[in-house]
């Protein structure tokens, strides 16, 4: 007969979202990795392996006695645990040769594009039912998984360990289970794997689709607190700002010894914000720094990150200069340039990326001249920064037969970023996201894969498209 303890873990594993291992191709620190569940149909594990040329590999084999045949001797490796789960594996810069077209098709949601997770969500606050997280002096991250003594075995598994299921096993303690991770501010999307069946935390109300008929659970660790001195006698306190497209009544401050507070996770960048105090807008008095709107509004402006400074040489004898791009949704008018003796200049704070940007001088859009990239975006051509680059594209020419060479690929919807030349060559630096890029150049209007990579596969027009693996950012 089991005890009761034993039955009250088997009721609280029923009331959670249970699902088997996430089957795919991801990347994995250095490696690539292949992870098979043996729950899976054969053809869908046979499809993965087919991405890379192992179609043939026998499954029986693989799964009996973790043998690899003839791939074991290209590189692979094997890793196999005692729930149904095995993962094949091997160096991303090892890879070559052709791979099927749809690579990555069988890659859980979570799994997909790591940093974009991360970085795309511009503002987070966290939201428990019952605070099972928290910052530790070391600087690390504590998660508390209540419960479950009953358990062979608990990891952790997330975004911040590229979703691997054995990288962060969870300590039993007297009342359940811990992991002390080291965290990045931002956006984390987790799991709980108990013996092998994925959990989402039922203490998080924060959560997304994971993709699987499931949940995510999000945290996010915090960069900036703001705060607002006074106004004890104040009912509430509302922030709102250009991150939450201006909402009023989300963000609820907390009531503090001298004012209010309230800590968030916002990305790096330029952000106008307002405080709401019992209904009237106020801008905040202990923030110098203000924006006009366009619209005959004032608001308080945040700066968060590195600051980098636009410039444009010359142009001495204009009147209004102004700086617009993708990081403001091309918005001529609010983002004046200081004058200076040789031109114009603004410091403005981006978060990595690429950005595409015109100066208006006296009402007349223009490219930036000292900049030789230059991106097409709708039939116009704008100037292109890829702040902190992830990646450099290079292509030869030592005999200086092109004329003109763009790169294009799945980052930058397959348009054209035009390509700086060398001495021995042309290239360009590109912030990519993580996972794998599909790319081609674009050799005087001709498009052709990168001849100097192995890596490439198919495409609807029978061309084929290079390949190139990003590894998880730092």
């Amino acid at each position: 007969m089991k005890s009761l303890r034993t039955i009250l873990f088997c009721i609280i594993c029923c009331n959670y979202s249970l699902q088997a291992q996430p089957a795919g191709i991801r990347i994995e620190g250095t490696n690539i990795v292949l992870t098979l569940n043996q729950e899976l149909p054969r053809d869908i594990q046979l499809e993965i392996l087919s991405q890379f040329g192992m179609q043939k590999l026998s499954l029986d084999s693989l799964w009996q006695f973790g043998a690899i045949g003839k791939w074991g001797s290209e590189g692979w490796k094997v890793q196999k645990s005692n729930k149904g789960n095995i993962s094949i594996y091997k160096p991303v810069n090892a890879l070559s040769g052709k791979m099927i077209k749809g690579a990555g098709s069988y890659l859980p949601n979570e799994m997909r594009n790591l940093l974009d997770q991360q970085t795309q969500t511009t503002f987070g606050v966290n939201n428990f039912r019952k605070q099972n997280i928290s910052s530790l002096p070391n600087g690390k991250t504590r998660f508390f998984f209540e419960g479950m003594q009953e358990a062979g075995n608990v990891h952790l598994s997330g975004t911040f360990n590229a979703w691997s299921t054995l990288a962060t096993p969870m300590v039993r303690v007297d009342s359940g289970w811990i992991a002390d991770v080291r965290l990045k501010a931002g956006k984390h999307c987790y799991k709980y794997i108990i013996d092998g069946h994925w959990v989402h935390d039922l203490n998080n109300k924060v959560r997304e689709d994971d993709g699987h008929h499931g949940s995510n659970s999000i945290y996010f660790v915090y960069n900036h607190v703001f705060t607002l001195k006074g106004h004890e006698q104040a009912r509430n306190v509302i922030l709102s700002g250009s991150f939450v497209n201006w909402d009023e009544k989300t963000l609820r401050m907390n009531k503090v010894k001298d004012g209010w507070a309230l800590p968030v996770y916002l990305k790096e960048g330029t952000h106008a914000y307002k405080f709401i105090v019992d209904g009237n807008w106020i801008n905040d008095p202990a923030n110098q720094f203000k924006v006009n709107d366009g619209k005959g509004n004032v608001n308080s402006l945040l700066n968060l990150g590195d600051t980098l400074t636009f410039s444009l040489k010359g142009f001495t004898n204009s009147k209004q200069v102004f700086l617009a791009g993708t990081f403001n949704n091309w918005d001529g008018n609010s983002l004046a340039m200081q004058k200076n003796a040789s031109g114009w200049s603004l410091p403005i704070t981006l978060a990595p990326g690429n950005y595409q940007y015109k100066f208006v001088v006296d009402g007349r859009w223009m490219r930036d001249p000292a900049n030789p990239h230059t991106a097409d975006s709708d039939g116009v051509t704008n100037s292109l920064l890829a702040y902190m680059p992830t990646h450099t594209f290079v292509l030869k020419d030592p005999q200086k037969k092109y004329k003109e060479v763009k790169v294009t690929g799945n980052f930058n919807g397959w348009t054209g970023y035009s390509m700086k030349e060398t001495s021995t060559g042309w290239s360009i630096d590109v912030y990519l996201p993580t996972g794998k890029c599909l790319y081609k150049f674009i050799v005087n209007g001709d498009w052709i894969v990168d001849p100097q990579n192995p890596q490439w596969e198919e495409n609807e027009f029978n061309n084929g498209n290079s390949v190139v693996w990003i590894g998880q950012h730092q």
